[in-house]
């Protein structure tokens, strides 16, 4: 059966009826363009669908919640309830809080794999998903991005993969593995010199799409929103939150899991590449595969 859940943007909910569950959605945009705005608002729609989330991020947790609060988007109490968590590549790379120098250690996603089964997350955000994207043999990047896609899936989230805007060959090559296997890309494009917006659903499986974008802007407590005239704006958004399931409230609290220490320079743990391809660890350390770049990642 096909099931499909809303991402909190009404204009794109009415008319696709939100993203398949279960499945990884492609958001690509330069710096500024709305991802991480996107990001927070797909979030605080599984917060009144009561459905708990985690956002995965080159960004402060504390940033988050301020950018959250300032979007009217009530996060606070969803953290303080286990709802929503916020984690940073710093965590997982001591020192590294810049999406251009950020290389997961080797168990990273056995780390978030268990985060993500010990808080029952629904809904992921990954802001970025470069990091995710490092191979020892570029040559394997497409079987990569393959079993990338996939082992997300089968842990049955629903998940947004941000990607910053292709500024390189090798970037876009990239771009369109992933366009290749999730069913569904959004581009959100912006233009710096005039500060306009444009909404752009570049693939939806089983869907015909029309050329023209959605003109849209990100405005202080309402967050993403259809492009209006000046003195015509649309009334803000009411972000309630949601109450927390009974069944939820009263299991206790788990208890709280030791600190794993960082992995020893020089271990042979298994990357994340090995893993979902099932091959050896190699020796050496992996690098980002070809010349990826990209302009900057911010929202």
């Amino acid at each position: 059966m096909i099931n499909k859940t809303p991402i909190g943007i009404p204009f794109f909910d009415t008319e696709f009826g939100g993203i398949y569950r279960s499945r990884v959605a492609l958001v690509t945009g330069r710096a500024e363009s709305g991802k991480t705005t996107l990001g927070l608002q797909y979030l605080a729609q599984g917060l009144r669908m009561h459905e708990s989330g985690l956002m995965l991020s080159a960004r402060r947790s504390h940033d988050l919640a301020i950018t959250a609060d300032s979007l009217g988007l009530p996060v606070a109490q969803a953290i303080d309830t286990g709802m929503l968590t916020f984690l940073e590549y710093s965590e997982f790379v001591p020192g590294r809080d810049r999406e251009s120098s950020i290389m997961l250690p080797p168990d990273g996603f056995i780390q978030l794999k268990e985060i993500i089964e010990s808080n029952a997350v629904q809904r992921v955000v990954i802001d970025t998903v470069l990091p995710w994207v490092t191979l020892p043999e570029p040559s394997h990047l497409a079987e990569h991005v393959f079993s990338l896609v996939r082992a997300f899936e089968r842990l049955g989230v629903t998940a947004l993969f941000m990607l910053p805007k292709p500024v390189s060959v090798a970037a876009s090559r990239l771009r369109k593995m992933l366009e290749d296997v999730v069913p569904i890309s959004i581009t959100l494009a912006y233009e710096t010199e005039t500060h306009t917006r444009q909404w752009l659903v570049t693939k939806y499986l089983g869907m015909n799409l029309k050329a023209e974008g959605t003109p849209f802007d990100v405005l202080p407590r309402m967050g993403i929103v259809p492009h209006v005239t000046q003195g015509a704006l649309p009334p803000a958004p009411v972000f309630a939150p949601a109450p927390v399931a009974a069944s939820r409230a009263e299991e206790p609290a788990p208890p709280p899991r030791a600190e794993e220490p960082p992995p020893r320079r020089g271990s042979n743990k298994t990357s994340f590449a090995s893993l979902v391809l099932e091959q050896p660890a190699p020796g050496a350390r992996p690098s980002l595969g070809g010349d990826i770049r990209v302009a900057g990642g911010g929202s």
